[in-house]
């Protein structure tokens, strides 16, 4: 490969070659219905061609593609062990168990509250909102409709709660790939996201409980759709408090700060021991759901009510593929738009105007939830938003998991307020209200929006920032 002189992008070219993709997802996903990942790589193809007009080759391209994935590899490893562990633990009965006694919890007079904190604990121990919501949402609906409660403001609990339980939970695909796109680890940036987190879930609580207590209601009576919930977990699964170990495993380890993958082989091996031991399944059987995912079918013939079937068949590394290739396309855009100097030139007018704390945070806040709302997926924007910020905030003494965290109060809060991306659709036609509206619970996701505020007042005040020179 002979030598060639490279230049520097120009302004409209680096413009270009970012805001493409913004074009490309945004019309491909929301008019053409394309799949993410054939958009992503149309976008990286589009990106390669003008970095070629700059005098790079393939060859070139390519190798900082391989660069930039092998710095992604511990990350993909654990996206890969979140299948594992939620295999194993639906096996052996632990998860089923905190959804079970979960439900136990509801209480009418308190159905918003509970609403937010069935589906916060199911998000955490499950690492998906969509599958709290979809489950353990909408039993809650159902517990509101039973009782005559209004359906919107239900469905701001569940979306709350789903939201603050995915963020905080280990096995959350966004919370494994915002520190990826980082720079940094998956614990630091957990412990990060408390600081905005806590507080706006804390107002989302009071906000609930005082909606909740305007209430009038007649009966104390648990629905049918939560009943019979509870009694098909009954009839699949034995209850016992050793069924808590995997979880104390999880748990110990990431507050000893191990390294997240012997952690999760170590808690999934725990797992599958109590699924033969306690439930008395074939292990093998567990094994093999670790790989293609548990179903209940596989451990229990009798009749299950469809909410469980929903809530309980999930996990195995091969429902961890298409994150995996999204991440794989996404960083071969993220690659090339890097190693040409696109992102750095396009960038410049934004950053160079960003000259305090607050004007970066609420810029990369702006950014990020921009790109997610035109791709309708916060994978994207994390990777593009991610290697844009990085180098910024480490200038401004900010180290990398704060703007993890900031990317996760834009990107994984705001988008179900967003009707077109992926997560406002599941939540509109999950829980059957719409975002907006007189009767939409946009107005009432005290948590979606907080989150965000939270982020700037942090900014404004230096709390919880971990600059250099002040406490954190």
């Amino acid at each position: 490969m002979k030598d060639v002189v490279k230049r520097e992008p120009r302004f409209w070219e680096a413009l270009f070659a970012v805001g493409q993709m913004a074009v490309v997802v945004a019309a491909g996903y929301i008019v053409f219905h394309v799949r993410i990942e054939i958009l992503m790589i149309v976008s990286a193809v589009i990106a390669g061609l003008a970095a070629r007009g700059l005098g790079y080759f393939y060859q070139e391209l390519e190798n900082a593609v391989c660069e930039k994935l092998m710095k992604a590899t511990p990350a993909i490893l654990i996206i890969w062990m979140i299948g594992v562990v939620i295999a194993s633990f639906m096996f052996s009965g632990s998860i089923p168990m905190v959804i079970y006694y979960g439900l136990k919890l509801l209480h009418p007079h308190y159905i918003y509250v509970c609403s937010f904190l069935v589906c916060a604990i199911l998000s955490t121990v499950t690492g998906t909102s969509w599958g709290s919501a979809a489950t353990g949402g909408v039993a809650m609906m159902g517990v509101a409709s039973g009782f005559g409660v209004p359906l919107h403001i239900t469905a701001a609990a569940v979306i709350c709660g789903a939201l603050v339980g995915d963020k905080l939970s280990p096995l959350s695909e966004t919370t494994n790939l915002a520190p990826m796109c980082c720079g940094t680890d998956i614990y630091s940036h957990m412990k990060s996201m408390l600081w905005t987190t806590i507080p706006a879930s804390m107002i989302s609580m009071l906000f609930f409980w005082a909606c909740g207590k305007t209430l009038s209601i007649a009966s104390d009576e648990v629905p049918a759709s939560a009943a019979a919930m509870m009694d098909s977990l009954d009839k699949v699964f034995e209850w016992n408090l050793f069924l808590l170990l995997p979880f104390i495993v999880l748990f110990l380890g990431a507050f000893l700060k191990m390294p997240p993958v012997p952690v999760m082989i170590v808690s999934s091996a725990v797992a599958l021991i109590l699924g033969g031991v306690v439930q008395k399944f074939d292990v093998v059987t567990g094994i093999e759901g670790c790989v293609n995912g548990f179903f209940v079918s596989a451990i229990y013939e009798g009749d299950v009510a469809e909410t469980v079937i929903s809530l309980l068949n999930r996990g195995g590394m091969k429902s961890m593929a298409g994150i995996v290739i999204v991440v794989y396309c996404g960083y071969a855009y993220a690659a090339v738009i890097d190693k040409a100097g696109f992102l750095k030139t396009a960038a410049q007018p934004l950053l160079r105007r960003c000259k305090t704390r607050v004007s970066l945070v609420g810029s990369a806040l702006i950014v990020n939830f921009f790109v997610a709302a035109c791709a309708g997926s916060s994978y994207p924007a994390f990777i593009i938003t991610g290697e844009m910020f990085t180098e910024e905030f480490k200038k401004k003494g900010m180290p990398p998991f704060v703007l993890s965290r900031t990317l996760e109060d834009s990107g994984t809060m705001l988008l179900p307020l967003v009707p077109w991306s992926a997560a406002g659709a599941f939540y509109a036609a999950t829980l059957g209200v719409e975002a907006f509206g007189m009767d939409g619970y946009a107005l009432y996701s005290l948590n979606t929006y907080g989150n965000p505020i939270m982020a700037l007042i942090l900014a404004v005040t230096g709390i919880g920032m971990y600059q250099k020179g002040r406490k954190g």
